[in-house]
């Protein structure tokens, strides 16, 4: 683990592997760069992969910059220019998707390709109330009161059964989450909407998105809003994975990284 003080907070960061560089940017509810610790080793061998806590959540420092996407954005390229990357692919999941859509619309010629798992162009409007109930019940009780939920609804049934040791490493890192700063979060993402600059991009993306995904960035069905990112981003495609939920990347990890290396190769060499 190394840290440096980017934009004026402390960020806690890893860098592993040799060769073109992917930068892996984690969600919300997992609060920290550990949630990639099934794709590391495996896409280490060939790549340099760097992952980092976002501001506010992990280990890394809120500082006083508003928390949410652009913010987010340019500590991700603040980043990438301390570890003098000119260019990098980017893989986020969830709020992490959004971040890395944010920074490809920001500065196309710094993001070499896009992965985007469990994540969408704008979260539904009908999402409002449900958001507004959860975040009073977060200020009023903690971190706590939520997390039961978030398992449920990101997790299949036979999966928290079969890995009791995940859902408990999944929930220590829920509940520690500052609850100010998860709601600051939470509200941005409420505002977040790429429809309108998604078709600019060149850049080669793979969308991933969980079958049985049902939380509101899958949309009001799942794969809605898969499949609208993949309309709206000319040189995108869609990955399905069966029997994921909302972490494809932990629940089916072994297919989640055939995915994204078979991707990540197919861009050629020097790539991605």
């Amino acid at each position: 683990m190394a840290s440096a003080m980017i934009r004026g907070a402390s960020c806690v960061f890893d860098v592993a592997g040799a060769g073109p560089p992917l930068v892996l940017i984690h969600s919300i509810g997992l609060s920290t760069r550990e949630g990639w610790r099934a794709q590391v080793p495996v896409l280490a061998r060939s790549l340099t992969v760097v992952t980092y806590d976002i501001r506010g959540l992990g280990r890394s420092a809120k500082g006083t910059e508003p928390l949410g996407v652009a913010t987010f954005a340019r500590d991700l390229f603040a980043l990438m220019d301390h570890l003098e990357l000119p260019r990098a692919a980017l893989m986020g999941v969830s709020l992490g998707g959004f971040i890395a859509q944010a920074a490809a619309i920001a500065n196309p010629g710094r993001v070499t390709a896009l992965v985007l798992a469990s994540t969408a162009c704008r979260i539904s409007a009908g999402n409002t109330g449900a958001r507004a109930e959860r975040n009073a019940r977060i200020r009023e009780g903690g971190m706590a009161v939520a997390a039961g939920p978030q398992l449920e609804s990101h997790f299949s049934s036979i999966f928290r059964g079969a890995h009791p040791e995940v859902m408990d490493w999944y929930r220590a890192h829920y509940c520690a989450n500052d609850p100010e700063a998860y709601i600051a979060i939470m509200e941005d993402l409420g505002r977040f909407d790429s429809r309108a600059a998604l078709g600019a991009l060149g850049c080669p993306t793979l969308v991933v998105a969980g079958a049985e995904d049902s939380g509101a960035v899958a949309g009001r069905m799942p794969l809605e809003s898969a499949r609208e990112l993949c309309r709206a981003i000319p040189a995108a495609r869609l990955e399905i994975i069966e029997g994921a939920h909302h972490y494809p990347h932990i629940e089916r990890a072994r297919a989640f990284n055939r995915a994204v290396t078979a991707f990540l190769a197919g861009l050629g060499p020097g790539a991605p």
